[in-house]
């Protein structure tokens, strides 16, 4: 997961409510709501009329979703809400000195359709991807990519700036926002199918291929041969149909299985890393921390407690 840069807090004694203070950005197109909660609290409810991106910056909420199980909310996810979705929502652990923190961007239905028929007539024109891609409403909860909070961080920063080309630029930020969000779910969808069918497409197969694969070097040369391209040629449509490249991939699955494996007290964190393809746990440990925000020590103690 990738962290957004938090917003600044607004001070106490300005704040409206201490359950979900708003600040507020508008533009033509879209709204940048900031919302902050300074105590705990249970089953606020939130709805907005246009398809919403929410972020968590600071903290932790407990989210309730029409037709989901409740599920912890923390920074470096994602969570998309359909227009009038109503978002019933607990907060366990805020306090004044301990708030949380979390945008929705709230677009218009129509600058969303427009930005979905740019990127499948586009999709065409290059031959990325056979489908039309479209907001999958059954994958409503994303982790971040490195792209996905880069953007987020700069999208805020143009909101909340005094900048007067700030529509111009939020423009283009939300139309690559967009296309990394498309790409996340596409990307998601496409881990859970190749488990059924991995001769479905070449990624489904390199996907399948790295899984199994996991615990081993993985080169670049192999998935080439198993996607039956080019080296070339697979990086450029590796890259275009997910967003990343598959050297980040195989690091992200490969930080994926080694959570589920700190599951087990009884495998030590050394074996842990040389399960999940890491040659060294030194550096197992630095880049677990960087993706987590916790080393895997402290990650094991919070999940078994």
């Amino acid at each position: 997961m990738e962290l957004i840069k938090p917003y600044k807090l607004t001070p106490v004694e300005k704040l409206s409510s201490m359950v979900e203070h708003r600040t507020k950005f508008n533009l033509d197109f879209c709204e940048l709501n900031v919302f902050e909660t300074h105590q705990q609290a249970e089953d606020f409810h939130l709805k907005f009329n246009g398809f919403t991106i929410t972020s968590m910056l600071r903290g932790k909420k407990i989210m309730h979703l029409d037709g989901m199980d409740a599920f912890d909310y923390v920074p470096g996810e994602t969570v998309l809400a359909p227009s009038n979705t109503l978002m019933r929502i607990d907060f366990p652990e805020a306090y004044e000195e301990k708030p949380t923190q979390c945008t929705a961007l709230v677009i218009d239905n129509d600058y969303l359709f427009r930005q979905l028929t740019s990127i499948n007539e586009q999709n065409k024109l290059l031959g990325v991807s056979a489908d039309e891609w479209k907001i999958d409403f059954s994958e409503l909860i994303l982790k971040n990519s490195g792209e996905l909070a880069k953007l987020s961080t700069k999208l805020l920063k143009v909101f909340s700036s005094d900048d007067p080309f700030k529509e111009y630029e939020a423009d283009i930020i939300m139309r690559q926002l967009v296309l990394n969000m498309l790409r996340l779910q596409h990307l998601t969808t496409i881990k859970k199918s190749h488990k059924e069918d991995v001769t479905a497409t070449p990624f489904h197969a390199v996907l399948g291929y790295i899984a199994k694969h996991l615990h081993t070097d993985i080169k670049i040369e192999d998935l080439c041969k198993v996607a039956c391209m080019s080296k070339s040629s697979f990086y450029r449509s590796f890259t275009d149909e997910f967003g990343i490249t598959p050297a980040q991939l195989i690091l992200d699955e490969r930080i994926e299985h080694a959570k589920k494996l700190l599951n087990n007290d009884e495998i030590s964190v050394k074996e842990v890393a040389f399960a999940s393809g890491f040659n060294d746990p030194n550096y197992f440990s630095r880049i677990f921390h960087k993706k987590e925000g916790i080393s895997p020590t402290d990650f094991r103690a919070q999940t078994l407690s």
